[in-house]
């Protein structure tokens, strides 16, 4: 992206999410422990990677190769372990944990790259990931140690003072007697289960005091979404508008123009050339004819018609079967249970139906795969259009004007919209709308 200021400044990104507050869904089981027991053994390793990284960059300073290179392999694996940690907390614990939001820089390139590194090192989040990484690897290794040690003592302890008891050659060698040592093995036995079964509790009143995200980032989250679906729903508005006037400018006017011309140039040969006359009008037939069906085809543009009345799956169908009388093959995989928002479903029709427009003319594709399914859990409509042309589809630029109308639309609607259409090949536009509006 291009900076729009010329001081550094950042955005807050769009895939923010926020969850209710975490509940403590497993608190017993066989995944927490081993997650624990896991934590633990790689804990021990992991360790001393980030502190040994901080150490080289602080000790490199006057070398500043080895400072920058540490350094960035320092904000790397802090931001690795955050996405790693969230991950093992939903897996192990079932929390829905709100991600904080990451600001996001605006410039583009080396410059870019370089601002983004600077904006996580000096937020917050970064370092409150890095408190929560070894503060639970810590509290793993000593617990599961602890656990360990216990269940030596608890399997050798009672051998070892029977050993010693029995030996002749333990003369003057003093030790707990077998009775005493079976009582404190069962009493070990029993406090390595527990710290087996209950320890995991800590570790996830840690994921919930560290990994979750500040209070105000929600509320953030909300004002920065609404900004974006604003600005979204503005800038949507005048691509619309701009379409319509394009439409009617290059293709209606036009044909009005050629029909009136037609028409007078009848009314001149009415009564000196008749037949003249009855060709021109039947021209003007013609002419009103497909005025009338280009005139259609912008108010489909603006409201179709099948989409209120029959719903998403009948209107995607037709849309799929204009495409493949153009030419292209469309593979249409569609999952709806149920009618969603006039907004939802208006919006899931534009971005196929535009997406199909632009394979059509652009993509000099010989198939296309059409997917909208409804997520359930999370109440979300998912649309993919892929297509096998020659790639290089663009969301920016002058020649780009579909496209961007799409992510502005579906921004308004608060969902997500990307393109992947690298230059060697293949185009997937996908688009995530939620259906609780």
């Amino acid at each position: 992206m291009v900076a729009t200021a010329t001081t550094p400044t950042s955005a807050e990104p769009t895939n923010l999410t926020t969850a209710p507050p975490a509940q403590y869904t497993r608190p017993l089981g066989v995944v927490p422990t081993a997650s624990m027991i896991v934590g633990a053994v790689t804990g021990t390793i992991w360790f001393w990677i980030p502190l040994a990284l901080m150490i080289i960059t602080i000790s490199s300073i006057p070398s500043v190769i080895g400072t920058v290179l540490g350094g960035v392999v320092f904000v790397y694996a802090v931001r690795a372990t955050d996405h790693v940690e969230r991950l093992r907390s939903e897996a192990v614990f079932g929390f829905g944990i709100a991600v904080p939001g990451r600001k996001l820089t605006l410039y583009s390139g080396f410059q870019g790259w370089a601002h983004q590194l600077w904006l996580d090192v000096s937020s917050g989040r970064f370092w409150k990931v890095l408190a929560h990484s070894y503060l639970r690897m810590a509290y793993d290794i000593f617990v599961v140690g602890l656990a360990f040690g216990l269940l030596v003592f608890a399997l050798l302890g009672p051998a070892a003072a029977s050993a010693i008891h029995n030996s002749d050659a333990a003369a003057g060698l003093t030790f707990m007697s077998p009775l005493v040592s079976w009582l404190l093995a069962v009493v070990a036995l029993a406090g390595a289960a527990a710290i087996l079964v209950f320890g995991p509790r800590v570790d996830a009143v840690i994921d919930q005091w560290l990994l979750p995200a500040s209070p105000g980032w929600a509320l953030q989250h909300e004002v920065s979404a609404l900004n974006q679906a604003r600005r979204g729903a503005v800038s949507s508005a005048s691509m619309e508008r701009y379409r319509i006037e394009r439409d009617l400018h290059d293709s209606v006017q036009p044909r009005l123009v050629a029909l009136a011309m037609t028409i007078g140039l009848a009314q001149t040969k009415l009564d000196s050339d008749l037949p003249e006359a009855r060709k021109l009008i039947a021209e003007a037939h013609g002419n009103a004819k497909a005025a009338l069906l280009e005139l259609r085809n912008v108010v489909r543009g603006i409201a179709p018609t099948i989409l209120a009345d029959r719903g998403l799956d009948a209107a995607l169908s037709a849309v799929v079967q204009r495409t493949e009388t153009a030419g292209v093959p469309v593979t249409l995989e569609l999952q709806l249970p149920k009618r969603f928002s006039d907004e939802v479903e208006s919006c899931a029709y534009f971005v196929v139906a535009e997406s199909l427009t632009n394979i059509a003319k652009h993509a000099k594709a010989t198939h296309a795969v059409v997917t909208v399914r409804y997520h359930e859990p999370t109440d979300e409509l998912r649309i993919s259009v892929f297509d096998d042309g020659v790639g290089g589809a663009k969301t920016r630029g002058e020649d780009t004007t579909g496209l961007r109308g799409l992510g502005d639309r579906v921004r308004a609607a608060r969902g997500t919209f990307a393109v992947s259409s690298p230059e060697t090949g293949t185009t997937t536009v996908t688009a995530v709308l939620p259906c609780a509006l």
